[in-house]
């Protein structure tokens, strides 16, 4: 949610000013996070189309690896999120129908990622094989309920919460993926999507139970859906979503913006100033 800019993956960064906690240390943390990358492994010309002059050209996975790789040597505490729809897009996906996104983020060391609609398009078993066996980090969605036969399947392959250890401090990423998947994708029949805030807010009161009090809900419902959750489900200190492709931005602004459909290619940062613990 935030601009293309030339060259390089698109970055912001907001400080949230400072979130209290009754302890006195101060405690930082540097979160990156990506959405609707849609298959989008090359670098392209600045309106989306084949790259040629390489010197105009922007976003792509290397970008992405070597802002990541930048900003991790440079900060602490850095958590790398994605908020879904890793699929569907270009003909990597055509090929590769989903291998390559378990391939290039478990070699970006992603910490965790959201289902997004589309990741379901290819139905629960191109989720399955390609993604969900292979990833090496958490796939979350608190609001996915299985049933019926595919429950044994899939049990133990995603998550609806996961608590991460950052520099000593326990983080809680809390998944959530759009109800409406059923009527944009190819779920099946013994997936039950629930309430995205109604499923939160009893996972999120699971983790306040275990003294967690650094929460992250991380999803794919859309702008609207997310300025919900933060105004309802009490205990989420930040949300990090997808799937609207809303033009967010609030840095000074550089000299080529391309707004709307350059959610794809997108790194993001969030920069949690003065998170106290």
């Amino acid at each position: 949610m935030c601009p293309r800019v030339p060259r390089a993956p698109a970055l912001r960064l907001l400080a949230l000013g400072a979130l209290l906690w009754p302890a006195a240390g101060a405690w930082e943390l540097t979160i990156l996070h990506t959405n609707d990358v849609h298959s989008r492994l090359e670098q392209t010309s600045e309106d989306s189309s084949k790259c040629v002059d390489a010197s105009r050209c922007v976003g792509g996975v290397a970008r992405l690896y070597t802002k990541v790789q930048q900003i991790r040597s440079s900060e602490p505490h850095v958590l790398l999120l994605d908020a879904g729809d890793q699929y569907q897009g270009t003909i990597w996906f055509t090929v590769y129908k989903g291998a390559e996104v378990a391939h290039f983020m478990n070699a970006l060391r992603y910490d965790a990622m959201a289902l997004g609609n589309h990741e379901f398009d290819n139905g629960p078993e191109g989720l399955i094989d390609p993604l969900l066996k292979k990833a090496r980090f958490p796939i979350l969605s608190a609001n996915i309920k299985a049933k019926g036969p595919l429950a044994s399947q899939i049990s133990g392959l995603y998550f609806s919460y996961k608590n991460l250890s950052v520099g000593g401090e326990v983080v809680g990423i809390v998944g959530y993926t759009s109800k409406e998947t059923p009527f944009l994708s190819n779920p099946g029949t013994n997936l039950v999507f629930e309430d995205e805030i109604t499923a939160l807010q009893l996972e999120v009161d699971k983790l306040k139970t275990l003294n967690v009090n650094k929460i992250i809900a991380l999803g794919h419902s859309g702008f609207e859906m997310d300025k919900l959750i933060a105004q309802k489900v009490k205990g989420v200190d930040v949300v990090v979503g997808g799937h609207s492709n809303t033009f967010l931005y609030t840095g000074n602004y550089f000299k080529r913006i391309v707004p709307a459909r350059c959610l794809y290619n997108l790194l993001c940062l969030f920069h949690l100033c003065n998170y106290y613990c």
